[in-house]
């Protein structure tokens, strides 16, 4: 029988540390000349903060019975962060599409003509869609809505 690495319980927290990092990283090495973001920069953004989602869906499980104050401000970072991927969706449909090489002027962008122009424009759709039916098991209509869902102060005295 081995004994459990120290790294084995560390690794979780590094790899956020590293998601973290590669994000400051992006961010410092943004070109300064105002440059919209491109459609593959959106998409990567949505599909970190659909991560950071599922992790706080499990978090917020995690925390069902033994701290409901705890569990109550994860799951209102996890309706924030649905939020911020409809707008990071809506987003990525704003952001102008590559003309194709025998097309000068761009389509209309919208969620079908995405899908039906398959890979990588569908990932974005089908990940959103995924994650709709996951916050509709887990939200309220009430709970999207809300400016302050699950916000509780709590006094250290």
């Amino acid at each position: 029988m081995t004994t459990p690495s120290p790294l084995a319980d560390r690794e979780p927290l590094a790899y956020l540390t590293a998601a973290t990092a590669g994000i400051r990283h992006h961010t410092n090495a943004a070109p300064p000349d105002g440059h919209p973001a491109t459609r593959g920069h959106v998409d990567a953004l949505h599909a970190h903060v659909t991560a950071l989602h599922t992790l706080l869906g499990q978090l917020t499980e995690q925390c069902r019975n033994k701290r409901p104050a705890q569990r109550s401000n994860f799951a209102a970072a996890r309706t924030r962060l649905w939020q911020a991927g409809e707008h990071l969706h809506d987003a990525f449909h704003q952001a102008p599409r590559a003309p194709a090489p025998d097309q000068d002027a761009p389509q209309d962008d919208t969620c079908r003509q995405d899908i039906d122009a398959g890979p990588p424009f569908v990932t974005i759709c089908l990940r959103h869609l995924r994650t709709s039916a996951l916050v509709r098991q887990q939200t309220t209509p009430a709970d999207l809505h809300s400016p302050l869902h699950g916000h509780t102060r709590h006094r250290t005295s």
